[in-house]
């Protein structure tokens, strides 16, 4: 009797603590109810052995470290190939590459070029509309990485308020063959990134820039001001990328870790944490706000100025879990997670969509088919519970159009491969700067035993063992049950025109920030080299 009765007493909090956090509104008490707010941060090329959530030897995310202990730290959280189709798979709720977001080159990218013509198509609709129609402000800092044209810009697709860039900070800015590079308000122009009149463009080689701190700003000015209505605030940072920056107070703010412009990067964007989370306690917003960090690509670690993936292999762009699996977490005060602080559960950036929805109160439907290969799942009960049961049991990695490998369970399989050959970390059989099909004879691990990806179980060259034989079957038929359901047409990343590039954007003209397009304006195929180490 007592044993039955404690059963139902459980069942019966899990439900109200459902109940409480997955309402659409919180009622407090002598004031009127209202929808939790949503931020969701997306930080480009950071990875494992950079954060101490998951690298605890390392110092530099005090911040992002506190908002994970007031949450779920996901341990199998997935990224895609590149930034660009993460954050096309998490504002849409589906698999890019489902919806068209690669391109047909021969690269096989979801590289978004700086000539690039894509727009964001009518469908599907992305997160920041379908919140918009439920009452809430809408808001987007940071990087766009969406389409630099001024018809794909983010107030056309459901966010109120812009303030970012629109392009990559991968070339030098000549304004000859790039012109550079725009900094928006909105739709408008107001100024222009970096200094190019000198040959040599100082800010970008010193790694000095003010830019984290004036997101940091904008984001404390949103979330004060919005303290009386429900909000989505999307900020996406980039201060990692490439040639990394910082503020010219965190100049050598990491002496005493790695010291180099990434780490200090890196602390000022643990700062912008920092400032997000007093301004939610000090507006008494904290409670009612759900928080989403993960990196939407991991680490170049190519250069002495890369980030870590450790304990993976690879880097960003591979297949390898070095190239795809990211530190994440979800922090929701008013969600008791219990002992579930970390998660094992299987999950890539269409269930962060779908969950977030659900907590918000608005659960997505079913997925068209069983197994969710192009839409996201609704991860909620199974991040409370730990129960894993009926969720997410594979992940499919993609490479523009290709797919690349595919996790079921504890095995992974890699049916192409090719790799950015990151110093030390040769793998007989899978590192190739050449796309190689391995289809004939997969490559199989165990990423829970062997989580770097060193010690192959089979594949490549030869059967190898009885455990191989025994698994692969099973990996072929997910394989052939993915490819029958993620159909591919065109690809709407394929178009290229010089005369796209940020030239004339809207403003220009009232601002004194045209450039002069002397080259000719002509669409042709969007082409990359091979491999490279930049964009992706």
């Amino acid at each position: 009797m007592i044993s039955d009765r404690l059963k139902k007493s459980w069942k019966w909090f899990i439900l109200l603590v459902l109940a409480l956090c997955l309402s659409p509104t919180f009622s407090d008490s002598g004031t009127k109810s209202r929808p939790v707010n949503l931020i969701v941060i997306h930080v480009d090329q950071l990875g494992w052995g950079d954060v101490g959530l998951y690298s605890p030897w390392r110092r530099d995310t005090p911040n992002i470290d506190k908002l994970g202990k007031s949450g779920v730290v996901l341990d199998n959280l997935y990224a895609e190939t590149s930034a660009t189709a993460s954050s096309g798979t998490f504002l849409s709720g589906r698999l890019a590459v489902s919806w068209g977001l690669y391109s047909s080159n021969n690269a096989e990218d979801t590289q978004l070029l700086e000539d690039t013509g894509f727009v964001l198509p009518s469908s599907p609709r992305i997160l920041p509309q379908v919140l918009k129609e439920k009452g809430y402000s809408t808001k987007f800092i940071g990087r766009w990485n969406l389409g630099q044209r001024s018809e794909a810009n983010p107030t056309k697709f459901g966010f109120d308020s812009f303030l970012g860039t629109v392009s990559d900070r991968g070339p030098k800015y000549d304004n000859l063959r790039y012109p550079n590079i725009g900094f928006y308000r909105n739709e408008r122009i107001v100024a222009r990134m970096f200094d190019t009149r000198s040959p040599v463009d100082d800010l970008l080689d010193d790694g000095v820039s003010n830019l984290t701190k004036v997101y940091t700003d904008e984001m404390e000015v949103f979330i004060t001001k919005s303290k009386d209505q429900p909000f989505y605030l999307h900020v996406s940072l980039d201060a990692l990328k490439h040639r990394p920056y910082r503020s010219p107070q965190f100049v050598d703010s990491s002496e005493h870790s790695r010291s180099n412009n990434f780490t200090d990067a890196l602390r000022e964007i643990d700062n912008f944490v920092g400032v997000m989370m007093k301004t939610l306690t000090t507006t008494e917003q904290a409670d009612k706000t759900i928080v989403i960090f993960a990196a939407q690509s991991t680490a170049l670690a190519s250069h002495y100025e890369g980030g870590s993936n450790s304990p993976f292999t690879g880097a960003t762009g591979d297949s390898t879990e070095g190239g795809v699996r990211v530190p994440g977490l979800i922090s929701c005060p008013g969600l008791d997670f219990g002992d579930n602080k970390r998660s094992k559960q299987l999950m890539n950036f269409a269930d962060l969509h779908s969950t977030a929805l659900s907590i918000l109160g608005f659960p997505p439907g079913d997925c068209e088919e069983p197994k969710c290969v192009k839409e996201g799942m609704d991860m909620t009960k199974s991040l409370i519970t730990g129960n894993t049961t009926n969720h997410r049991d594979m992940i499919t990695i993609y490479r523009g159009r290709t797919l690349m490998a595919l996790r079921k369970g504890r095995y992974k399989v890699h049916l192409m491969s090719r790799s950015s050959f990151v110093p030390g970390q040769f793998l007989d059989n899978l590192t190739s700067y050449n796309l190689r099909n391995t289809t004939e004879l997969p490559i199989l691990f165990d990423v829970v035993a062997d989580p770097g990806e060193r010690f192959f179980i089979g594949g490549g060259f030869e059967l190898s063992s009885s455990r191989y034989t025994d698994i692969l079957p099973e990996m072929r038929r997910e394989a052939e049950y993915v490819n029958n359901h993620v159909t591919l047409g065109g690809g709407l990343l394929n178009e290229c025109n010089v005369g796209w590039r940020e030239w004339t954007p809207t403003g220009c003209l009232d601002m004194e920030l045209c450039v002069e397009f002397t080259r000719e304006s002509k669409v042709r195929m969007c082409s990359i080299p091979e491999w490279t180490g930049l964009g992706i």
